[in-house]
This record gives structure tokens, sequence and C-alpha cells, in this order.
């Protein structure tokens, strides 16, 4: 198990010490070998360079942003779509539903989760298969965003790093003063702590907690082409002591469809792909229209519903507040807590499953929103965890996550007593539906 405590960034040790620190722990993978060298590549050092000096950007220029939606539903209010295709979920990952009635507008919500509920005598946790897939993206131009080879601000690859991070690695946390992985053995993983406080007052004592666990050992390398033409490549300027490094802009749709290919190729219904991609972001439509640097999705697919989660691992310094695994963080934790994203009718509630009060004008929400996007109320706010393995470290960034209770503003039972993981809301959420 993997210790978490705050302090400066290091490098984990390579070699031995590092692999048998990695045996002893509770999820392990090894980190796939690195690409060979390509001549042809070699040879387009200098042309490559001039283009990449002609199309600098600085650090922390671009804006992030991630998707309220699915990809298509764009960042409006949502509603009851009748246009949705009327579909059972069928085999999917494990999942629970509540009712709950907000105070705020007298309203009774249908709510789904991932894992089990928490609401019952023995709250128990729930192993969810995970599908470990890093993409390498070779664009026009002869620029490969590859996540198996060392990172450009790095002793190691974000293959590496991201596999081995607090996603998928158990630890303790705390939140709100309360230490949340009290209690179960080997400790938990990130998102699995946030909704363990997320309802403290129901599951303290017992196992309760998702928990990811890999198919396989090495994370599946897969390397494809982009072909649309909304798509290119810049350079971030003067980052982590360098010049000139490539960054990807990608067409959201090819890369959805190339994500949904890949689940389809080696994932079932009931377990999670996870497509790692490295310094590459997303566009919608055009250039313009950028960086978006994650999503979630619900698509049916033959024999039930595929559960999936889009995110980017980056550099530091690209983004102002995110960098490594920050935008995983959003994401895994929104797919926990709205894993349809209004967009299958089987569930309970059907297309307006996780729908809440309108909240907004805060995080990444300039007007109003009125689903339970856990992450999208407090997007670019930045939490330091530094793991210790074999004696070195590495320092990850997570986000801060908005509580259910927060959302309906019902009286809270999460740790704390506070609106969020690390208490950046306060409990009983906005005192008016959002206009």
């Amino acid at each position: 198990m993997s210790r978490l405590v705050h302090g400066a960034a290091g490098a984990l040790s390579a070699g031995g010490a590092f692999l048998r620190a990695c045996r002893a722990a509770s999820i392990c993978l090894a980190a796939a070998a690195p690409a060979m060298a390509d001549p042809a590549q070699a040879q387009l050092t200098s042309q490559q360079d001039a283009y990449l000096q002609s199309h600098q950007i600085s650090p922390g220029a671009l804006t992030p942003r991630y998707l309220s939606g699915a990809p298509g539903g764009g960042q409006k209010m949502l509603k009851t779509q009748q246009t949705l295709q009327t579909i059972s979920p069928g085999s999917t990952l494990p999942y629970w539903s509540t009712t709950v009635t907000s105070p705020l507008d007298h309203v009774t919500y249908n709510v789904s989760m991932v894992g089990s509920s928490p609401y019952v005598t023995k709250p128990a946790n729930t192993d969810i298969t995970y599908v470990p897939i890093a993409v390498r993206l070779h664009f026009p131009g002869g620029y490969v965003f590859d996540p198996t080879t060392n990172a450009n601000c790095d002793t190691r690859s974000a293959s590496n790093r991201f596999f081995y991070s607090p996603i998928f690695r158990a630890a303790t946390y705390t939140s709100n003063g309360v230490n949340v992985s009290a209690g179960v053995t080997l400790g938990t993983q990130l998102v699995s702590a946030y909704q363990r406080a997320n309802f403290w007052d129901n599951v303290k004592g017992s196992q309760y907690g998702i928990r990811l666990m890999p198919k396989q050992s090495n994370p599946i390398v897969v390397d494809y082409t982009v072909t649309y033409p909304d798509s290119q490549v810049v350079s971030i300027a003067s980052q982590c002591g360098k010049k000139n490094n490539p960054f990807g802009e990608m067409d959201i749709n090819e890369y959805d469809a190339l994500v949904q290919s890949l689940a389809a190729k080696y994932a079932t219904p009931t377990q999670l792909p996870v497509v790692l991609a490295y310094n590459v972001v997303l566009v919608d439509g055009s250039l313009s229209n950028c960086c978006i640097i994650g999503y979630h999705n619900a698509v049916p697919v033959t024999g039930g519903t595929q559960i999936y989660a889009v995110g980017t691992y980056v550099d530091p310094g690209v983004f102002s507040g995110i960098s490594d695994i920050g935008a995983w963080s959003h994401e895994i934790a929104e797919l926990y807590d709205d894993p349809f994203v209004q967009s299958i009718s089987g569930v309970p509630g059907g297309f307006s499953n996780d729908l809440t009060p309108a909240w907004g004008h805060l995080g990444q929400v300039g007007g109003c929103q009125n689903n339970l996007e856990n992450g999208d109320p407090l997007t670019g706010s930045q939490f330091a965890v530094t793991t210790t393995v074999g004696g070195a470290t590495f320092t990850y960034h997570y986000q801060d996550l908005a509580f259910l209770n927060w959302f309906y503003r019902t009286p809270s039972t999460a740790a704390g007593n506070a609106g969020s993981f690390q208490s950046l809301l306060p409990p009983g959420g906005q005192p008016t539906v959002c206009q």
C-alpha cells in the first residue's frame, strides 16, 4: 500500500526497488515498454522544430474545459429528450438507485450511482474491472504523442505515472478532518475515498467503496493515426525548462469513435475501459472550440450499456490549475455519480435520471446547470497528494468534488458535514434555484 502525504514533488525510483514496492501494493500495473525509435521520425526533427517554433503558445494560455454531458449534449440545461433512443441498460457496471426529495423545490428526483447502495444495513465494497489502454496518437507531420515513453517534464512515462496514480493505488485519505479510509483493509483509492466521504454517516466502520481492479497487468498499447482536418499540433513555450514541447488538438468526434471502438474490442459492458492519452486535448467542430480535456458517456452496445470516461494526462504548466490526474479525478468521480448522463431511458427516472435543482455561477458553470456532475462546481481547484513508493515520491494533483447533499440542498450526511470532499463548498448547497 502506498502512503499519501503533502510534500515536494519527486520521482519514483527506477528498477527493482520500484517493482518490489509495486508487487507489495494491492493494485499493480507495469508500464508498457517504450516504442523503438523510428528513423523516419528522426529525419523530420529540424523540420518539426521549425514548425513548432512558429506555432508557440505560452504555458497556461489554453483554456481547459469539461463537457457537462455526453458528447453533443453541449453545456446547456439538460431536459427530458424524447428524441433519444428508448433502451434498457441491460448488462453494465453495477449500480444502485434511490430517490431524493429536495426541500428547495419539493421535487422528488431519481438518482443512480455506480457501486452498491450505502443505505443498506451493511454497506459493502464493489469491485469493478477496468481495462488499461494507452493510445499513441500519430498526427500529420510526424508528431507522435506517446504515453509509453518518458514525458516531456518527467523521468517516467505518462502511462507509468497514471496507472500507478492514486486513481488506482490504495492509500489513506482525510476529508474535512475525517479519516474516511478508516477501517478499510489496504486503504482506499482516491475516488472511492470521495464516495465514502459522500455518504459517511451511513458507511463509516464498513468496507464500503468502489475498487478498480485491472483486467491485466500491462496496459494495452494502441497506435492510431489522426485524420480529421480540424486537428493540429502547437508547441508549449518555455515549459519545465524546455522549449517547443509539442501539444496536440484532436477532433472530439474522431476521438470518441476511437474510444468506443477500443471499448468494443477490449472490454465488456460490465467492465470500464480506461483509455489514456498524453498531451492531447479535444476540439469540437473547429480549432477555435478548444480545449476539452474530459467527459464521460453511456452508449448502447450489444447486450447492454457501455459506460466510459475520457481524460488526458497533461504536463505541468500547460493549463492553470490542472495537470497529471486532474482531469481523471474529475471524470471518474462524475462517472460514479452520474453514470448514464441522461442518455439511457431504462434506468429509474429515464432521461431525467440524476437531474437536480438548478445550480450554477461557480466552477466551470457560468450560467445554470441541473445535473449531478460533481466535478463541475469545482473545476480549477487543485490539491496535491504525494505518493511514497519504495522510498521515492511523486506529487499528483486532483480536484475537489461536490457531495450529493450540496446538489439537492438536503441535510448533510457527509464527512465533516461539508459540501465537498475538501471543504471548498459549504454544506446546504445554494439557497435558491439558479436563474
